[in-house]
């Protein structure tokens, strides 16, 4: 298995600001932060980097070509809350910037992977990765409203601790994202071979049957990750 090729799987973030930080029409883009899964590096990019962070003009065009060509080399995308905020505040900062949209991958929502398996007093990314004894966790706090306020004043200070905290958040997620993406029945097969787990590429035991309408099909679970399966083939 050591040969096989590793699927290229983007854990990303966004920081955001303006007269409303949760609709893309009345805010922006302030981080981007990202990481590949496995690798150590963490990054995010800010308005200030691509010219972008004045006092009192705001513009994210440019942060946002450079994070669509990161999301654009990967197979599968990982965010916390992506589905409801992230993508779909991304996307809309592109149509308004007149900007392509990013590809349309696959992406994999922690939180409500978590809503989905788990009865949890809270699904929040903090939350789950104390309840779930992540070795990750936040520590920096969330620095609202101070942060956001003097970043909006035009204070670079607070735009570099909002990108620690965005860098920070996307470490946490990689812990969450590998706690429980076992427990993902809709995680799309990222390994070809079929006699391997398709999440995370280990060893498989065939455990029982699961019938499907009028046939049955063998069932296996990953002995690595304990994600459980089944043959596409039904049995005979």
């Amino acid at each position: 298995m050591s040969d096989v090729k590793e699927p290229k799987i983007l854990l990303w973030d966004l920081e955001t600001g303006g007269v409303n930080a949760l609709k893309s029409n009345l805010g922006f883009v302030l981080c981007f932060g990202w990481k590949w899964f496995k690798e150590k590096q963490t990054y995010c990019y800010t308005l200030e980097e691509y010219d972008g962070f004045k006092k009192g003009s705001f513009d994210d065009s440019k942060l946002l070509k450079a994070a669509i060509k990161v999301m654009e080399t990967a197979d599968i995308l990982v965010a916390h809350y992506g589905d409801k905020f992230d993508r779909r505040f991304f996307q809309g900062r592109c149509a308004i910037n007149h900007i392509q949209p990013p590809p349309p991958t696959k992406q994999r929502d922690t939180c409500l992977i978590a809503r989905r398996a788990f009865n949890f007093s809270s699904n929040r990314l903090g939350a789950l990765a104390k309840t779930l004894g992540c070795k990750e966790r936040k520590q920096l706090h969330d620095g609202w409203p101070d942060w956001w306020l003097r970043v909006l004043a035009g204070d670079k200070l607070a735009l570099e601790l909002m990108a620690e905290y965005c860098k920070q958040d996307v470490r946490t997620l990689e812990s969450v994202y590998e706690k429980i993406r076992c427990y993902d029945h809709f995680h799309p097969r990222l390994f070809v071979d079929r006699d391997s787990c398709g999440v995370c590429n280990g060893r498989i035991q065939y455990r029982g049957s699961v019938p499907i309408g009028q046939y049955k099909y063998r069932r296996w679970q990953c002995t690595r990750c304990g994600k459980w399966g089944r043959e596409t083939k039904r049995v005979v």
